[in-house]
């Protein structure tokens, strides 16, 4: 194998975490103070189709 790390960034429920199990150990926790509210609400209005081999990435809006 070679030595290609990777790095990815996404917001996870402890149910998530649990269901990754003991090997996932880089989990940032962050407390449920309403911060990122506004983010959660864009992020839910966005709707991903296949497309192909690809994806169409479209708001709610469109």
């Amino acid at each position: 194998m070679n030595d290609v790390r990777i790095a990815a960034a996404g917001l996870l429920t402890q149910q998530d975490l649990d269901r990754l199990g003991p090997t996932f150990n880089c989990a940032i926790p962050v407390v449920d103070d309403g911060m990122f509210d506004d983010l959660l609400a864009q992020l839910n209005e966005i709707h991903i189709e296949p497309l192909g081999k690809g994806a169409f990435v479209r708001t709610a809006r469109d």
